[in-house]
Formats: structure tokens, sequence, C-alpha cells
């Protein structure tokens, strides 16, 4: 397979991969696993893009101040390249609170489901000693609420500026850029020049 064919095979597992995961954000057992998978994707192009090809390291893909201060067109490759950027910084984000949230919990098949405590009547300097310990926990788990929350909202939040900056970057493929949209969809065609 060639360098290029493998690039839009990524391209087309890494964009089905995290739309997939947008779409199942309210499945809690397939949404994490398609999760790690997207993190998988992501490694992988990390380590392929610092090992593989020249043309194909990450580098060419991601913009500097010099060219942006340069555009002076609307097809500049530098725009694809910011709006490229825009995507990889909310799909790391995504994916980071994401693993974050999850804790590998999901990885493990050996972790148990959060069962409620039974309460044991207890008595005397002991049942003081149970309530203390009991109000602790409740206070710890109403702090652990709180910081997940937040969390929660940032995973949402960057999901949902992922999908915004997908859109725009495809929207600006293709209508400034719509050669190399084209090939990298699959079109047939002559090879386009990476920009």
């Amino acid at each position: 397979m060639k360098v290029f064919q493998k690039l839009r095979l990524y391209h087309a597992l890494l964009a089905f991969s995290a739309l997939a995961a947008y779409a199942t954000g309210g499945f809690d057992i397939v949404h994490p696993w398609i999760g790690y998978a997207v993190t998988c994707i992501i490694v992988f192009r990390l380590t392929w893009g610092i090992l593989g090809p020249n043309q194909l390291r990450i580098g060419r893909f991601l913009p500097d101040l010099a060219s942006l201060l340069r555009i002076r067109t609307a097809d500049d490759p530098a725009i694809a390249r910011v709006l490229l950027g825009g995507v990889v910084a909310t799909l790391l984000l995504v994916t980071g609170t994401g693993i974050a949230l999850d804790q590998l919990s999901s990885l493990n098949p050996a972790t148990e489901a959060r069962a409620v405590p039974v309460p044991r009547a207890e008595f005397g300097a002991r049942a003081t000693s149970a309530r203390h310990v009991a109000t602790s926990a409740g206070a710890s788990e109403a702090n652990d609420d709180e910081n997940e929350t937040w969390l929660v909202e940032l995973h949402e939040f960057a999901a949902n500026m992922m999908l915004l900056f997908v859109g725009l970057h495809v929207s600006y493929m293709l209508l400034f850029r719509r050669p190399l949209a084209g090939y990298m969809l699959f079109r047939p065609g002559r090879k386009q020049r990476i920009a």
C-alpha cells in the first residue's frame, strides 16, 4: 500500500471513529470504547508523523506565524492549516478529557459496577464513628461530583468545537481545495501535492 493510500485510510478511520464517538455520546458502554479507538488512531498518527516519511511530518500540516501573516487570498494553504490545527487541538482535548473522565475503567473488565452500600445498625461509639466516616465520605463524593461536572462540560464543549472545526475544515476544502478534498475522499484521480 502506498504512503498516500495509507494517509487516506488513516483519514477515513479517524473521521469515522470521531463522528461515531460524537454520535454515541449518550451511550455509556459504547462511547468510551470508540473514544479509545480514536486515541489509538491519534497515537498511531503521532508516531507516524515523527518516524514516517518527510512529506507526512506533522509540522507540515500545522500553521506557522510567518505563513499566517502572508495570507492574501481565500485559497491560501495557511487557512487550511489553521482549520486543521483547530481540529487537532479540539480532538486532543476531547480525547484527553474523555480518558480523564473514564479513568481507564472501560478497559478493565474486572471493574465492578458501583454498588450502593447497605447500611448496618451500629451502636455506641462505633455508631458515632460510622456516622462521621459516612459524612466524610458523602462530602468527598460531592466534591468528586463537582470536579467531574466541569470535566464533563469541558468534554462536551470540546466535542462540539471539534464538530464545528471539522465542518469548517470540510467546507473550506470543498470550496477552495477541491482536488485535494476529492483525493482524501477516495475519488480516483491524479495525486495531489499535500499542502
